[in-house]
C-alpha cells in the first residue's frame, strides 16, 4: 500500500534492486510480485538498505532485578555533595559485593547511563591525551570531600599529587587549606615517593602565589620560596583559570572521591582514614594507566631513579607570629584564645604556630603549649595558668572557662570535690578550699591529684588540710623498702687479715728514739 513502510531483508532488498537494473521491471511489476509497498520499493532503488529497528525493549534479566536498586542510588546521590556521587564502576563493584551480581561491567555501565539520563544526571568531560615518555615531574591540588568524624559530617580537604610520568598517586586529608597543611602534605608526600620531584605544576593558589602578573609569571610567597628552595624543585604554575593544564591530577581528586571516599567514609579521627588512604594508595601500583604496559609501580621505579634525595632534616613546619598577650592572658592566633601564665600578662611573645600544635615562648623560652584547634572563635585554656590568679578572686571561678575546661578535659572527680566543698562550706570558701586543693599539686603529678580526690571522696575528708595529710599517706605507701643484696657476704667471710710481724714494730720504735 502506498505511504506504507515495511521492513525488508536484505535478500528482498536485493532482488528488488536487481529487478529494476538488471530485468527492467517497473515498481508495478515488483509490487506485485514482492506485495510490498511502492514506498518500500522506491526506497530500495534509491539504494536506502533496510535497517533493524528495536520497536519493543529487549529483556534484561540480569539487570532488571537491580534496576530499582540503582535508581535509588542515582536519586540518594542528589542528597550528597556532587563529586561524592556514584560511578558506573562503583555501581558494579557495589553490586557484586552486595548483590553476588555475575553480569558484566559494560552492561551495568549502559543500564546507568540510560539511568541518568531518564533521571537528568549525565555530564560530560573530555580530556587531550597526552604522551607519556615526554612527561616529568608531578602536579598537585585541592580537593573538597565530607567525612564523618565520630558521626559528625565534617567537610575536609584532600591534598593531591600524582606524578606525570608513571601515574603514581598521594592523596591525604587536612582540616584546612592552610599553608601549615599544605607544606606538611608536601613532606609526607616526599617521603612517600622516596624522593623531590623537580618540578611540580599548580595552579595559583594563595599558599604559594602572592600576585599574579602577565603570563606565567608569578610573585611567590616568601615562605613558598622558603619551602621550595630547602628542597630544591622547581614551581610552575597553570594560567589563569586554566586547571586543564594539569590534568592529571584534576582526574585524580575526582578518582580519588569517587572511589576512596564514596559512599561516605566514617572515622574517629583523620589519622584512621588517611592511614587506609594510603593503603590504597599503594594498592594502585599494582594497576595499569590506559595504553601502558607496565603497572604503575614499574613504571616509577624508572621514575625514582631521576628525583632528588629528600634531606635527612624535613622542613620545619612553623610559622612564627609576633604578638602580645592580652589582659585575658591569652593570644589570639587565627581567631582562637591560646593561655599562657599569668606572669607574662601583656608581655610581647613570640608564637610557632604549627599543623598540629601551638607552641608560645618568651625570650627563646617555651612558656605555653597547646593542642591546635581548627574551628573559629574558640578559648584553649590551660586551668595551671589561672589558678594563682584565681585564688585571689575566687568569686569568678563559678562563672569562669576556666571552670568549663576542667569540665571538659580534666577527671569528673575534680568537678565533683568542687561540688561537694562549696556544699559543705558555700560558695565563697568552697571555692577557695577548691583551689588551696588543686594549687597544692602544682609540681606534682596529675595522676597523683586524682587519686588524691578520689580517696578524699571516698572518706568524706574534703578539707584541704585532709587532703594534704592524704596525700603523703598515699606517698608514703607507694614507697618500698628494698633488701640490700647479700651477694657480697661470701668475699666478706674469706677476707684475711696477715698475721703482724713484731719485729718491724722494734725496728720502728729504734728509730724514734734515736731520732
Amino acid at each position: 500500500m502506498e505511504g506504507e513502510e515495511e521492513m525488508i531483508s536484505m535478500e528482498l532488498y536485493d532482488y528488488i534492486r536487481y529487478s529494476y537494473s538488471n530485468l527492467g521491471q517497473s515498481i508495478k511489476e515488483i509490487n506485485r510480485s514482492t506485495k510490498k509497498s511502492r514506498q518500500t520499493i522506491r526506497k530500495a532503488i534509491a539504494g536506502v538498505e533496510p535497517q533493524y529497528r528495536l520497536e519493543k525493549k529487549r529483556p534484561k534479566p540480569m539487570m532488571d532485578a537491580h534496576l530499582e536498586t540503582i535508581r535509588h542510588w542515582l536519586l540518594a546521590d542528589k542528597k550528597v555533595p556532587k563529586k561524592q556521587r556514584h560511578t558506573a564502576k562503583l555501581i558494579y563493584k557495589r553490586l557484586e559485593e552486595e548483590f553476588a551480581f555475575k553480569g558484566s561491567s559494560s552492561t551495568v555501565r549502559r543500564t546507568v547511563n540510560e539511568l541518568k539520563r531518564e533521571l537528568d544526571l549525565m555530564t560530560t568531560e573530555s580530556f587531550i591525551p597526552s604522551d607519556p615518555e615526554k612527561r616529568y615531574g608531578a602536579e598537585f591540588d585541592w580537593g573538597e570531600a565530607y567525612v564523618d568524624i565520630d558521626g559528625v559530617r565534617t567537610k575536609v580537604y584532600m591534598f593531591c599529587m600524582r606524578s606525570k610520568y608513571s601515574g603514581k598517586i598521594f592523596v591525604r586529608l587536612y582540616p584546612a587549606m592552610l599553608q601549615e597543611c599544605f607544606f606538611d602534605g608536601h613532606i609526607a608526600a616526599f617521603s612517600y615517593f622516596g624522593g623531590v620531584f623537580r618540578e611540580i605544576v599548580y595552579d595559583n593558589l594563595k599558599t604559594a602565589v602572592q600576585k599574579v602578573l602577565t603570563g606565567r609569571d608569578r610573585i611567590e610567597q616568601n615562605s613558598f620560596v622558603s619551602f621550595r628552595s630547602y628542597y630544591c624543585f622547581n614551581a610552575e604554575f597553570c594560567n589563569t583559570a586554566k586547571g586543564s593544564e594539569k590534568g592529571g591530577v584534576e582526574g585524580l581528586v575526582g578518582y580519588a572521591r569517587r572511589n576512596y571516599l564514596t559512599p561516605i567514609q566514617a572515622c574517629k579521627s583523620l589519622d584512621q582514614i588517611n592511614n587506609r588512604l594510603l593503603e590504597q594508595c599503594i594498592t594502585r601500583d599494582l594497576s595499569k594507566t590506559s595504553g601502558q604496559d607496565l603497572t604503575i609501580g614499574e613504571l616509577f621505579g624508572k621514575e625514582k631513579l631521576d628525583l632528588l634525595a629528600v634531606p635527612q632534616l624535613p622542613y620545619d613546619n612553623y610559622k612564627l607570629i609576633e604578638t602580645t598577650v592580652d589582659k585575658y592572658l591569652t593570644v589570639n592566633i587565627k581567631q582562637n584564645h591560646y593561655s599562657v601564665p599569668e606572669k607574662y600578662a601583656k608581655r610581647d611573645v613570640t608564637v610557632e604556630l604549627g599543623l598540629f600544635d601551638v607552641r608560645i615562648t618568651y625570650q627563646n623560652k617555651v612558656i605555653a603549649k597547646h593542642k591546635r584547634d581548627f574551628t573559629k572563635n574558640q578559648w584553649i585554656l590551660d586551668p595551671w595558668h589561672y589558678m594563682e590568679l584565681l585564688r585571689r578572686k575566687s568569686r569568678a571561678l563559678k562563672g569562669s572557662r576556666i571552670l568549663t575546661t576542667i569540665e571538659e578535659n580534666w577527671d569528673p572527680i575534680v568537678k565533683k570535690l568542687w561540688e561537694f566543698q562549696v556544699l559543705k562550706y558555700g560558695q565563697f570558701q568552697g571555692s577557695k578550699e577548691f583551689l588551696d586543693s588543686i594549687l597544692f599539686f602544682k609540681d606534682k603529678k596529675y595522676s597523683e591529684m586524682i587519686a588524691v580526690f578520689e580517696l578524699a571522696l571516698e572518706n568524706e575528708t574534703i578539707c584541704q588540710g585532709s587532703i594534704k595529710v592524704l596525700y603523703e599517706t598515699l606517698m608514703e605507701d607507694s614507697c618500698t623498702i628494698e633488701e640490700a643484696s647479700c651477694d657480697h657476704l661470701g668475699s666478706i667471710a674469706d677476707f684475711t687479715l696477715p698475721t703482724p710481724d713484731v719485729d718491724k714494730f722494734d725496728q720502728l720504735m729504734e728509730g724514734v728514739c734515736h731520732g
